[in-house]
């Protein structure tokens, strides 16, 4: 989602939300997914906005929490120098500090 190719900023790439969800009728799946996207875009984009700029001034992140889905290694094709998507130090296991000894046990050089 999100892909556009204006003429003044350039093209913007889309982004991965979710990448399989079964496609058989009467779709629930996918409704249920769009609709949580509609409704956090009439609430939080702007006039005009597209739903890929909203999601770009809001970050992917808080699009995938309206989701309720998951961050996971398939919404990244490679490591950014900048972070996209940030974590809570609550998600992370072990939080933010680390054992360094412990880390050089499991990473010897």
């Amino acid at each position: 989602m999100g892909a556009k190719a204006p003429v003044v900023d350039g093209a913007q790439m889309g982004s991965l939300l979710v990448p399989f969800i079964s496609c058989e009728a009467p779709y629930d799946e996918i409704k249920e997914v769009i609709e949580k996207i509609w409704d956090w875009w009439m609430e939080e984009g702007k006039n005009r906005e597209r739903v890929g700029e909203t999601m770009k001034r809001l970050s992917f992140q808080k699009l995938l929490e309206v989701t309720d889905t998951e961050a996971a290694p398939y919404h990244v094709t490679a490591p950014r120098s900048n972070p996209y998507i940030f974590f809570k130090e609550e998600e992370v296991p072990g939080g933010w500090t680390r054992d360094l000894a412990e880390f050089r046990k499991r990473h010897q050089r």
